[in-house]
């Protein structure tokens, strides 16, 4: 029996049995069965979720052992006696399977259950500590973005003898720089779309559908009904895990009018967290999701050079982004410039922060051999220094090796061995890329294919900095941009390419 099943059969909300009319987002949330995290606004039934799952854990999987974690005392002494306690106890099934004859209330801190399964509830604002020595398969934490920074692998440490262990994240988010956020971002992010009943674009619950008298499609004005979305995930390769995004629009106990007086009444930082479950940042965001859509195609990623039309193969072009630090992936990506000056990518391909440094090199290598690219532009920094000539010696072909450099100001490219340095001003060709998005003069593959890497561009930021009196792009700590640096790279050297071949069709007439 699944976990919804169970819970309309066995479980009691407020002494009746417990109903999910009007919800029809649940079902897939409640049904998945591995690392889950929940992006919420508040008052969504997150802890209601929690407890539910709770129960169901400790009487499908008798001698389970769970931790469960908040940020204070206090949060966890109002979610056992107000939450847990009451379901426990007002569930006939699962209180005979829990709690046996036992007439006293049992003690939440360490909850021993009749049938050998255990809840260990602790909090951690400051610190995992109070979770040390402690051992669990199934590891759940609320209010997640207020949980001591960092302290996740503390936490998971309880689980590193369980065979099947599963981390359950709930929290309702502040700044993209929150630690909730990064395992959003890390796992497949649904989102609850809507079906524009008119022009059929798929529209996401964000202020921009926010209509003065009820919910919108943002391009036709055409009603919307939340009753009729369906989950659509932004990242569905993550190896993380699942993760949703609920937010007021889309529950039915809220009505329109009172979402639009939180909209008057509260700041736009407040009111896209806590209404509409968004994270929010100091600077502006340069492109939507919705700009970097419109440049894909219906193509599917490249996977090999007869996927490429013939004429355009002997100008492809691959940008690199090396990683490194145990954080950063390696980026690859093959593209070319179209006679019409669209730039044209092809592939997209990361390389995981586990690989060996001489297993990526392998890796990249080989991908230039296979797509006959002739022309690189890498990263020239940290570990680009090494790896640029390492590249090239695995190659072994005289193509040209173009090692980018970011600065304020701009050099011409000039030979360095068999390496050609280039150093370029950050901010102005990031800014040309942009631009580029937003002219729809660039396009990428089908979105199904590469919308995780979507999200590397759509995460930057610009900040205006007073003192140089330019723009500064930047990205949150817990989000990547590797793919925009490795599609830059390869935009600047396709640019010049372009221009160079013009240039010797002039010299030529």
């Amino acid at each position: 029996m699944g976990k919804l099943r169970f819970c309309q059969r066995c479980v009691y909300l407020d002494r009746r049995p417990i109903s999910f009319a009007g919800r029809p987002y649940l079902p897939a949330i409640y049904a998945a069965d591995r690392n889950l995290v929940l992006r919420c606004s508040r008052q969504t039934e997150k802890s209601t979720f929690l407890v539910n799952t709770i129960l169901y854990e400790a009487c499908t999987n008798p001698g389970i052992q769970m931790l469960f974690v908040c940020p204070r005392q206090e949060q966890a002494r109002v979610f056992s006696h107000t939450r847990l306690i009451p379901s426990l106890e007002q569930s006939p099934l699962v209180r005979r399977t829990l709690l046996g004859s036992r007439r006293r209330r049992p003690q939440v801190t360490n909850l021993r259950l009749a049938n050998e399964s255990a809840l260990f509830v602790r909090a951690a604002y400051h610190s995992g500590d109070s979770c040390r020595g402690l051992s669990a398969s199934l590891l759940l934490v609320d209010e997640f973005q207020d949980v001591a920074e960092g302290d996740l692998p503390v936490l998971q440490e309880t689980m590193s003898h369980a065979q099947n262990p599963r981390t359950i994240l709930t929290g309702t988010p502040k700044s993209v720089d929150n630690h909730l956020e990064w395992m959003f971002v890390k796992s497949t992010g649904h989102e609850w779309t809507i079906a524009c009943p008119h022009c059929n674009k798929g529209v996401i619950l964000d202020e921009r559908s926010l209509a003065p008298t009820g919910l919108a499609c943002p391009d036709c004005g055409a009603a919307l009904d939340p009753q009729q979305g369906r989950w659509i995930a932004r990242n569905p390769q993550a190896t993380w895990g699942d993760g949703f995004w609920v937010c007021h629009p889309m529950v039915p106990w809220l009505n329109y009018d009172e979402i639009l007086q939180r909209q008057r009444a509260y700041d736009l930082a407040k009111f896209k967290n806590e209404v509409l479950g968004l994270s929010t940042t100091a600077g502006e965001h340069v492109v939507t999701r919705e700009e970097l859509e419109a440049c894909c195609t219906q193509a599917p990623m490249a996977n090999s050079l007869e996927q490429i039309p013939a004429a355009e193969r002997p100008k492809l072009i691959a940008g690199i982004d090396w990683g490194g630090g145990g954080t950063s992936r390696t980026v690859m990506v093959i593209g070319y410039m179209r006679s019409d000056y669209t730039f044209q990518l092809c592939r997209f391909e990361r390389f995981a922060v586990t690989e060996e440094p001489d297993r990526v090199l392998h890796l990249v290598a080989q991908r230039c051999k296979q797509f006959r690219v002739q022309l690189i532009a890498a990263d020239g920094g940290g570990n680009g220094h090494v790896y640029n000539r390492l590249l090239l010696d695995r190659l072994g072909w005289r193509g040209e090796l173009y090692a980018i450099l970011y600065s304020a100001a701009d050099h011409e490219p000039r030979q360095d061995g068999a390496l050609i340095k280039w150093t370029v001003n950050r901010s102005a060709s990031i800014g040309v890329l942009f631009s580029r998005v937003k002219k729809q003069l660039i396009t990428f593959p089908r979105v199904e294919d590469c919308g995780c890497f979507l999200d590397e561009f759509a995460c930057e930021v610009a900040e205006y900095d007073d003192l140089t009196r330019t723009i500064r792009y930047s990205h949150p700590e817990t989000q990547q941009d590797d793919a925009l640096h490795a599609t830059n790279y390869a935009l600047l050297l396709a640019v010049l390419s372009f221009s160079d071949e013009r240039r010797s069709i002039f010299d030529c007439n």
